[in-house]
């Protein structure tokens, strides 16, 4: 029998949840992991705001010991750069980038680290890769990918998670541990609870809103957090607002909740949200990055301006009020996953790229 060919996925900080770590767990645990044998390239400390050879040396290291033939590296940043240098330190292996996001588009970066990540860090690490592909197109058309166009390979979706039936029944779990009668409409809310997720104009639209009838679910931490504890104590001690902290139970929390709130500022392709439609929520998502390529405005869901409390209250307020419009939008959100984010669709592009640079490496 012959040995399945090698492919190293890159894996960032195992202890945080993240998108780009839960994608590359989900391609290890799917059909893929029949025809491949899979192991993890896992940056386990930060570089510390600087070029960290002691990181480098893990990774080559992690990487020699293994010996794959593919290297998948997740995303840019300060973590995709030192994974691109330990793999080509490594030796003769085909490198592959997937681009999640890109350090200038963080709200609140210095102009010095922009400066460095835009123009140093990351084109570097693009062109140490042999392929690369990004997970939305609104990322296929930035200046720094279309500057490798040669290496470009497309868009390659973020795959929608399969939601088993036991999770999509748990409705009443999280309705009991928030005290929610049917009548009440749960707004979730999942994520890093930081600025850029917009937490600060889901906070203003909290303020102006009748929170009748209504309990807002956060799901995660952040620094925000403590901003929503004072600012929302009075919600908070009349049940109408839970801040859950980070949790093992997104999905049943989100099989119990009737719209989902995303309201972030910049994004590329949220695994969260794409998780919110496969249980079939509604949504309200700020119309940026990716966001569209899930949220059909008006079909499973509205987009809105970024930054834009206003508009978060006014679509709340719509859906809250219309059970029918909620459940069009929810019965629409899982059809689209259903249609366009399929695992099976998706992880097979992935075998097919795979497949394509195992043959390079065979055939040096």
């Amino acid at each position: 029998m012959q040995n399945k060919p090698r492919i190293m996925l890159h894996i960032i900080m195992p202890n945080q949840v993240s998108g780009p770590n839960k994608s590359n767990y989900n391609i290890a645990r799917s059909f893929l992991s029949q025809k491949y044998e899979f192991s993890f390239l896992t940056q386990t400390f930060h570089a510390g705001g600087k070029i960290n050879f002691k990181l480098i040396r893990d990774l080559r290291r992690q990487i020699k010991d293994f010996d794959p033939d593919i290297i998948h590296i997740s995303g840019l940043q300060s973590s995709g750069f030192h994974a691109a240098i330990a793999a080509r330190l490594a030796g003769n292996r085909k490198i592959i980038v997937t681009v999640h996001g890109f350090s200038g588009d963080a709200i609140g970066i210095s102009p010095i680290m922009n400066f460095f990540f835009t123009k140093i860090f990351e084109p570097f690490t693009l062109k140490l890769a042999d392929k690369v592909f990004t997970v939305c197109e609104e990322a296929s058309r930035k200046k720094m990918i279309k500057r490798c166009k040669n290496k470009f390979i497309g868009v390659i979706h973020n795959a929608a998670p399969v939601i088993p039936e036991e999770i999509i029944t748990a409705r009443e779990k999280i309705r009991s541990e928030v005290s929610a009668d049917e009548s009440d409409v749960l707004i979730a809310i999942s994520g890093r609870m930081v600025y850029d997720k917009g937490i600060s104009f889901i906070s203003e639209a909290i303020e102006d809103m009748n929170l009748r009838g209504k309990k807002f679910i956060f799901i995660g931490d952040g620094k925000y957090c403590e901003n929503l504890s004072g600012v929302h104590c009075e919600a908070i001690k009349q049940g109408k607002m839970y801040l859950l902290g980070q949790r093992s139970d997104v999905l049943e929390i989100l099989a119990g909740c009737d719209i989902f709130l995303f309201a972030t500022l910049h994004e590329n392709l949220s695994n969260a949200l794409l998780e919110a439609c496969s249980i079939g929520l509604p949504v309200v998502a700020t119309n940026i990055g990716g966001n569209p390529e899930v949220i059909q405005n008006g079909v499973n869901g509205f987009l809105i301006p970024p930054m834009n409390s206003a508009s978060i209250k006014e679509k709340l307020e719509l859906l809250c009020a219309n059970a029918e419009l909620r459940r069009n939008f929810g019965d629409n959100s899982k059809n689209i996953m259903r249609k366009n984010f399929s695992p099976q669709e998706i992880y097979t592009q992935l075998d097919e790229i795979y497949c394509r640079y195992i043959k390079e490496v065979v055939n040096k």
